[in-house]
């Protein structure tokens, strides 16, 4: 496959390793998803939400990066097992509620973004954005949640948001620290 894309169309290895990567990374992630999807079978629906809402804050902001696809794995399913399954049990009150909520608004705004090692840095201009596109989701839940009632929905993201923020928190402390 390498020689029929460098012979036929000109590409760099360079490019096609970059083509092999993005190959990689897609049959990863959407086995890690199908995993998952099984898993909760039961409640696709209220899965599907809370991969939606991680997947926009993971893109804005980062997060905790693995070294292996089995590590990557496990950490994913216990992080939506938490979320979906467990979490939502403990009930924060309405009161409690809007001061985390404000807590991870900042929290994301000041920590985020955290990219992978593998990644190149962030450009400023990048980084405005991932930021300010974090704080505008995590303020349009709170908005929602303000004005919806409360529904099978409503915890998990908002316990989504909770965890994505405290592993944020981990993972840029994590990064610090190598950088040391």
């Amino acid at each position: 496959m390498k020689e029929f894309l460098k012979s036929n169309y000109g590409f760099s290895d360079y490019q096609v390793a970059q083509l092999s990567h993005l190959g990689k990374t897609l049959l990863s992630e959407f086995s890690k998803l199908l995993f998952m999807g099984i898993c909760f079978y039961d409640i696709l629906d209220v899965y599907a939400v809370a991969v939606g809402i991680l997947l926009l804050l993971r893109t804005s902001t980062g997060g905790y990066h693995c070294k292996t696809y089995l590590t990557c794995l496990l950490s994913s399913f216990l992080y939506m097992l938490l979320c979906i399954r467990f979490l939502p049990l403990i009930h924060i009150p309405t009161g409690l509620r809007f001061p985390l909520l404000f807590l991870c608004m900042i929290i994301n705004y000041c920590f985020g973004p955290v990219t992978s090692d593998v990644h190149v840095p962030l450009s400023e201009e990048r980084i405005k954005k991932g930021r300010l596109r974090a704080l505008i989701i995590i303020l349009l839940f709170f908005i929602i949640s303000s004005i919806i009632p409360d529904n099978k929905y409503m915890p998990i993201c908002f316990w989504i948001i909770v965890v994505h923020t405290l592993q944020l928190i981990f993972a840029k402390i994590r990064k610090k620290g190598e950088q040391t």
